[in-house]
């Protein structure tokens, strides 16, 4: 059963995950809210009177944070997954699978 669903989220899920989310986004009001104050916030770090070694930290820590939020996300999801194949199984609502 686990060898079925790694091979499953290994061969497809990528491809699926980033369709569906990005619909849900493209769709979803706080989502659209979130980007037009992250462009109002951006304009105003840029405006900021900082020196290059301050803003690079800055940058490095934002992009780290990015960085580990996405993955969180995509680790969410393919739980998610993973869960309800699993669910679905022990349900024997899928059949032959080992």
């Amino acid at each position: 059963m686990d060898k079925f669903v790694n091979g499953l989220l290994e061969m497809y899920l990528g491809n699926i995950m980033d369709q569906s989310r990005d619909e849900l986004m493209l769709a979803d009001e706080r989502c659209k809210q979130g980007e037009r104050e992250l462009r109002v916030l951006e304009k105003r770090y840029m405006d900021l009177n900082l020196g290059e070694t301050d803003k690079k930290l800055i940058d490095d820590y934002t992009a780290c944070l990015q960085t580990v939020d996405q993955r969180n996300a995509d680790l969410s999801y393919i739980a998610g997954v993973r869960d309800t194949v699993r669910l679905l199984h022990s349900l024997d609502l899928l059949k032959d699978i080992e």
